[in-house]
């Protein structure tokens, strides 16, 4: 099936070239902020820490994996329970891999889809999942990867408010703009009542086109409802709050991005 504004279901073979085309931009791009700045979120990492807590109130031990791990300040956030974590990080990029070996117990370079068959209780993403050219496939397998019971946490952009784009489109003009933007209202409303996740892969993003920008690289258009379409009757999808610091701070953190646990029925 072809959709309008370049965009692809994950299994298009658009969809696979742009995922490889942008695997490669991350692999060879030194000087993206994600690897050249250590990560401090705070406010997504407590719903993280309260999960593990909850593990190590069971069991000496809690098996933690961080997705597009990047530079992560995670570890160094968890100084007073490190000892009884075995926190794996996972990248795309070789050029983290020294920082990687000095903060984590293990390390894997590479897709999520090439990962063991290891089991964890906690699993985290911060600002990855947007960049994932196949987000089913990659769902499927983090949630395979859980313990029964063990927790699968997201935090990244949405983009199901009616006629908010990524900024992937931002090389787009405005009668374009808005004829996707109508595309994905009725393409939203049909996955709410059908129950069929969709997963938008964007082939075609302005980091191609444009100097680079905040989400201009972003090729996976984020939907709640694909997230709940997809576990539903297999686990829990559960809203998480963030604090806010306005109401447009509030607004941002509830209808722009996607702030979520699945919990892997026990």
């Amino acid at each position: 099936m072809k959709f309008p504004g370049h965009l692809a279901h994950e299994e298009s073979p658009q969809a696979v070239q742009i995922g490889l085309r942008m695997a490669r931009y991350y692999q060879t791009e030194a000087t993206y902020s994600a690897f050249t700045h250590i990560s401090e979120l705070p406010e997504q990492w407590q719903h993280v820490r309260a999960a593990i807590l909850a593990v190590l109130q069971k069991r000496p031990l809690c098996r933690v994996l961080e997705i597009g791990a990047g530079r992560s300040g995670f570890a160094a956030s968890m100084q007073d329970c490190r000892a009884s974590l075995h926190y794996t990080a996972q990248d795309i990029t070789p050029c983290t891999v020294d920082y990687l070996q000095g903060v984590a117990d293990a390390v894997h370079i590479g897709p999520v889809a090439g990962m063991g068959e290891e089991r964890f209780d906690v699993i985290f993403s911060t600002f990855v999942f947007e960049h994932v050219g196949d987000p089913r496939r990659t769902l499927e397998k983090l949630f395979a990867s859980l313990a029964p019971g063990g927790s699968l946490f997201l935090f990244c952009p949405r983009y199901d408010a009616p006629f908010y784009l990524s900024h992937s489109a931002d090389h787009y003009g405005a009668v374009r703009r808005a004829g996707i933007s109508l595309f994905l209202l009725g393409a939203r409303l049909w996955t709410q009542v059908s129950g069929r996740p969709m997963f938008f892969i964007h082939t075609d993003p302005a980091l191609f086109h444009l100097p680079w920008g905040r989400d201009r690289d972003a090729i996976h258009w984020v939907s709640l409802y694909d997230v709940q379409a997809l576990f539903r009757g297999r686990g829990r999808v559960e809203w998480l709050q963030l604090p806010s610091w306005s109401m447009k701070d509030r607004i941002v953190k509830t209808l722009l991005q996607l702030n979520v646990c699945i919990t892997r029925n026990g």
